[in-house]
Parts: C-alpha cells; structure tokens; sequence
C-alpha cells in the first residue's frame, strides 16, 4: 500500500475515534437527562455500538501509526512515545475502567419498571463513567498536540502532566443531579 493510503487511514480512523467519543458524551447525557423508556433505550443501542467501532479505529491508528513512524524513522522520539503512553491511558480507561460502569448502564435499563429509568439516570451519573470519558477526551486531545508539536523530551513530558491534572479536575468536578437540574429547565 502507498504512503498516502496508510496516512489516509491514520487520519480517517482519528476522525472515527473522536466522533466515538463524541456520541459516548452525548448518549451518557442524554441518558442521564432521559424523560422515556423509548428515548433512554435509543441512546442505549448508540452506546452499545461506540466501543466497537471505537476499539476497531484505535487498532488501526495504532497499526498505521507504528508504520508511519518506523517508514519516517521516528518511532523512538519522545513525542512519539509519550503518545504511545497517552494511547495506553486511554485504552484502559476506556476498556477496564469503563466496562463495569456501561455494563451497570446496561443492568439497570434491563427492568422494566417505573424505577428502571431512575437507575439508568443514576448508573449514567457514574463517576466511573465520567472520568474514563474525560480522561480519554483530554488525553486524545494532548495526542493530538504531541502529533502536530513534536515537543523534546521535556515539553512532551509536560503535555502528558498537564492532560493528566486536567482530566482529573475534570473528572473530579461536583456534577448536579439530573433531578436537579431539570427542576431549573
């Protein structure tokens, strides 16, 4: 395969990871602001299907990647492997962290009472589930910088502190209650 393919693969499936994790944060709100059975279980199917397709592109950055930089002899710079780091971050937080709190998700819409609704809200709600996403939001976007700065050692070192203290703060924010909220809409 040329060059431009690989590249083009690289590229096309960094576009297929952010929509993914773009859909996750918009079906956990949406979730956790659900009004129906109907509306909650449509964002259900889209989550289900986000970690497929997520996982399926993270495989093939990293494929394409490895190519690229050994074909361009970068593989051991630091910006490059401060990216592979930022890439395992993400991986476990979206694979073992995020597991148990989607398969929560999933366990409290399989009722079919009125109470299902309140416990999907509340398992939507998780902390668990809100720092693997922002820290897989954050850390895709330092990737992002360390692609296109190729900082030294140092400022590679830096990107990769300054994504983790940020995806804390993030993730460590008090959120209202979905309850909450709605009696101010």
């Amino acid at each position: 395969m040329g060059i431009s393919v690989i590249l083009f693969l690289h590229v096309a499936s960094v576009l297929v990871l952010a929509a993914g994790l773009a859909l996750e944060w918009a079906g956990i709100e949406a979730l956790r602001r659900s009004s129906g059975r109907g509306e909650a279980e449509s964002w259900l199917r889209v989550l289900g299907a986000v970690p497929r397709v997520s996982g399926l592109a993270m495989l093939v950055i990293l494929v394409s990647g490895f190519y690229l930089g050994g074909r361009f002899g970068v593989l051991g710079n630091a910006w490059l492997v401060a990216t592979y780091c930022a890439l395992v971050v993400m991986a476990v937080m979206g694979g073992p962290l995020a597991r148990p709190a989607m398969a929560a998700l999933h366990r409290a819409a399989a009722g079919g009472n009125d109470a299902t609704l309140a416990a999907l809200r509340s398992a939507a709600s998780s902390a668990r589930l809100r720092a693997s996403l922002n820290t897989r939001i954050v850390f895709g976007l330092a990737v992002v910088y360390l692609m296109v700065g190729k900082p030294d050692a140092a400022g590679a070192t830096v990107v990769l502190l300054l994504a983790a203290a940020l995806a804390a703060a993030w993730s460590l924010r008090r959120e209202s209650p979905p309850a909450l909220v709605e009696r101010y809409q």
